[in-house]
């Protein structure tokens, strides 16, 4: 007798789709038939808890197809079910990606122009306004560090500010949604207003964090007309005191993530510049990792105290070239390591390599012993192509 899935009762595929983690496993539930894809919605419409807690996905090269002559693109590696999904999306490997934010991946051509796209929804590119790009590297895939989005530009068309970290100096801008000019908080009589490695929202401004263990931010006030260049100065929440010795306030890798709790954290990353051979160290180039949170003022345009943790209490810490993210231990308890930061390679020096012939450096930390662990084994066919990035695909049943 032949099981007639299509008609299963409500309770029993209550059940599955109780059991599944990933956002995609949850679409392709309701793609079966009808009665499943209601399922599906309804559950998405009166679970909060699986909405408000999404666990990263790896966007990674996926494997070579030898029918095909077309450069590959990347695939997305469970982290829950420690699996690739093979479907493949519309990035590609070979192509280095200096943002991943709010579902939007970000490039920059040779033009210095940063496009950003969303290969998880049927939406058009965002092609923004060229960057001055006035000092670059050899490889213009590295002349913007990173781009970061404040809200989805889905949800929120004419309302959404973009900020980057542009030229090897490691310089500020940002625009908003219509503009057709960025505004660059720079200064070039002022190597304190460069030297910036990553760029966050918070709140209604925005952060920044240097090399030099200094912070600045600014608020959202751009011009309102969208035709004039414009250039401000930041203000800085924290600056290196002058007794600080300058190498060991020198940090190549630092970031910037809000906690569960709603507070701003700083994490700075220990990296050794020599990358080991194949076969090398585990971690890659990581030595370990010092996690702060920031107290600021009511303002928040001044740090009143910057703690170290030792413990990450529930929340545990997705960083690397994307927006770094922050999720609940508790929640993802059979999935992730508590105390932990998954981390990817976005490690950049004055002359970075383009495309790894050895093991990224990526892996787990844990805050609390300092041991490392895997989350994506390095494959063979990873080698030469650009290093993967956390992804947060976005998650909504629109009809």
């Amino acid at each position: 007798m032949e099981r007639d899935w299509a008609n299963l009762e409500s309770l029993a595929l209550d059940i599955i789709i109780s059991k599944l983690i990933e956002p995609i496993d949850h679409i392709w539930f309701g793609s079966v038939c009808k009665n499943w894809h209601s399922i599906a919605k309804l559950n998405h419409l009166n679970n909060y808890k699986f909405r408000n807690n999404i666990l990263p996905m790896l966007m990674i090269p996926s494997k070579k197809n030898p029918r095909k002559r077309s450069p590959r693109k990347r695939s997305l590696f469970s982290i829950s079910a420690n699996r690739v999904y093979e479907f493949q999306l519309t990035v590609f490997s070979n192509k280095r990606v200096c943002g991943s934010t709010h579902g939007w991946i970000g490039t920059v051509d040779q033009n210095n122009v940063i496009t950003l796209v969303n290969p998880f929804k049927d939406v058009a590119p965002i092609i923004l306004p060229r960057i001055d790009v006035y000092d670059s590297y050899k490889y213009y895939e590295f002349d913007v560090r990173k781009v970061t989005l404040s809200v989805d530009p889905i949800t929120n068309p004419n309302d959404y500010v973009v900020a980057a970290i542009y030229t090897n100096r490691g310089c500020l801008a940002f625009m908003k949604a219509g503009q057709e000019f960025w505004t660059y908080m720079d200064d070039i009589d002022n190597p304190r207003h460069t030297g910036f490695i990553d760029v966050a929202f918070y709140k209604d401004l925005v952060y920044a964090v240097s090399c030099r263990n200094e912070i600045v931010s600014f608020d959202l006030c751009y011009s309102t007309c969208p035709y004039r260049f414009e250039e401000r100065i930041p203000n800085f929440v924290r600056q290196r005191d002058e007794d600080e010795d300058e190498d060991e306030s020198y940090f190549p890798l630092a970031y910037l993530v809000t906690s569960l709790e709603g507070d701003l954290w700083m994490v700075r990353r220990f990296v050794d510049t020599v990358y080991p051979c194949v076969g090398g160290s585990e971690n890659n180039g990581t030595q370990s990792f010092q996690v702060f949170k920031l107290e600021l003022d009511c303002t928040g345009e001044k740090l009143i105290n910057m703690i170290k943790l030792e413990t990450l209490g529930d929340n545990v810490l997705f960083l690397g070239g994307s927006d770094s993210t922050s999720i609940s231990a508790s929640y993802f308890s059979c999935y992730v390591q508590k105390n932990s930061i998954y981390y990817t390679d976005n490690y950049i020096d004055d002359t970075p390599v383009r495309y790894p012939q050895v093991p990224y450096d990526m892996g787990i930390y844990n805050v609390k012993d300092g041991s490392f662990g895997i989350h994506c084994p390095f494959k063979p066919y990873f080698k030469g192509l650009a290093p993967p990035v956390w992804v947060l695909p976005p998650f909504q049943w629109d009809c």
